[in-house]
């Protein structure tokens, strides 16, 4: 293989690397939903009453403890509650369930 040719093999080789890559760095909905290497978890919160769209949620674990970010948007559908179980991968929000407040889990 010629200079050149060396060459123009690498740069469409890191290319495709920055690019298959990029995706796995930018945490939304969107990108979560297809990251093969997020898991699927249930985690619990209290949301405010009278709204069914919650932003900035800080979702605790089952064993009560917080999780390292906030997810940025959870839709309900119950304005009268505000525990909430979320079913969620990364940022991308599967199901949401309402729970009693003595199901949400404390520290």
């Amino acid at each position: 293989m010629r200079f050149e040719n060396k060459k123009i093999f690498f740069s469409i080789i890191a290319t495709l690397a920055v690019l298959l890559t990029f995706p796995f760095l930018i945490h939304n909905k969107y990108t979560d939903y297809f990251n093969p290497l997020l898991k699927t978890k249930i985690s619990y919160a209290q949301v405010p009453k009278n709204t069914q769209k919650y932003y900035n949620v800080q979702a605790v674990n089952k064993l009560g403890k917080k999780l390292p970010y906030k997810l940025n948007f959870v839709g309900g559908y119950d304005a009268s509650k505000e525990y909430i179980a979320i079913q969620h991968k990364g940022q991308y929000v599967k199901l949401v369930d309402y729970i009693a407040g003595k199901q949400m889990p404390m520290e």
